[in-house]
């Protein structure tokens, strides 16, 4: 209860911080520029604090789940990155590709809820909720592939070499969930081969693919094979991080 009370005091002091260094910023741009509309101060703010607020409840996340710390609230905490990079999705990205990402996040960030919670069945409800995160930035990547191309080629080769040694190596050990593992093992490569295959500037997106494959490779050895030393760290870092680059390797394959 005490480590609930302070990551809450934490929480609305960092929001306290953000609004007050907000106004400070507004107020000095409008006397230096009394032109400047009050938008485009929201909108560069915005642009600023975002990301800030994502790896400050990203860090705060891992920090406290390093320390063994549960509760239902914990699961709000874990999601609530994601639903931050979906703020940030509805302001940058538009048409098609946003009302995409948006579900994917959506369900990625349910999937966050899941896994963190304690019931039956817990972690094939999860698994279920990112396959159609996966299914999903599959379905966006896709629509701009081009498997023409040489580059496309040279990323795709290792996407499926890694795939294939991954389900040689994960499958035989999930027992009965491997059905389930497969399908979802089938729709991240999917993913990956959409984002690599992206004929936009992509490296960026294509790099958040990969993080995300480790993230979900290290779940997996860690469930399946052998437990992994901070394994938990290592799956969060990994798996934030390729959202936080899947969302900005959209913006720039589509710049």
């Amino acid at each position: 209860m005490a480590i609930r009370l302070v990551v809450t005091r934490l929480c609305a002091t960092f929001s306290d911080w953000l609004l007050s260094d907000k106004h400070k910023t507004k107020n000095k741009g409008a006397a230096m520029n009394p032109n400047m509309t009050s938008d485009a101060h929201d909108a560069t703010q915005a642009s600023l604090f975002m990301p800030v607020a994502f790896i400050f409840f990203a860090a705060l996340f891992m920090l406290l789940d390093s320390m063994a710390i549960q509760g239902l609230w914990m699961a709000s905490l874990k999601a609530l990155p994601i639903a931050i990079l979906a703020l940030m999705a509805m302001r940058h990205l538009d048409g098609l590709t946003r009302t995409l990402t948006l579900a994917a996040l959506a369900f990625s960030a349910l999937g966050d809820v899941l896994l963190e919670m304690r019931f039956a069945h817990q972690f094939i409800f999860g698994l279920g909720a990112f396959l159609v995160a996966q299914l999903l930035y599959a379905a966006n990547f896709l629509r701009f592939a081009d498997f023409r191309k040489r580059r496309s080629l040279i990323r795709i080769l290792p996407v499926l070499l890694a795939a294939v040694g991954l389900a040689r190596w994960i499958l035989p050990a999930a027992g009965e969930l491997a059905p389930a593992v497969l399908l979802y093992l089938l729709a991240i490569v999917a993913m990956a081969l959409g984002a690599g295959a992206h004929r936009g500037n992509s490296g960026l997106l294509f790099a958040g693919a990969l993080t995300f494959m480790l993230s979900d490779a290290l779940i997996a050895v860690n469930k399946f094979i052998a437990p992994l030393p901070l394994a938990d760290t290592a799956i969060m870092l990994s798996y934030y991080g390729a959202q936080f680059a899947i969302l900005y390797g959209i913006r720039r394959a589509q710049a």
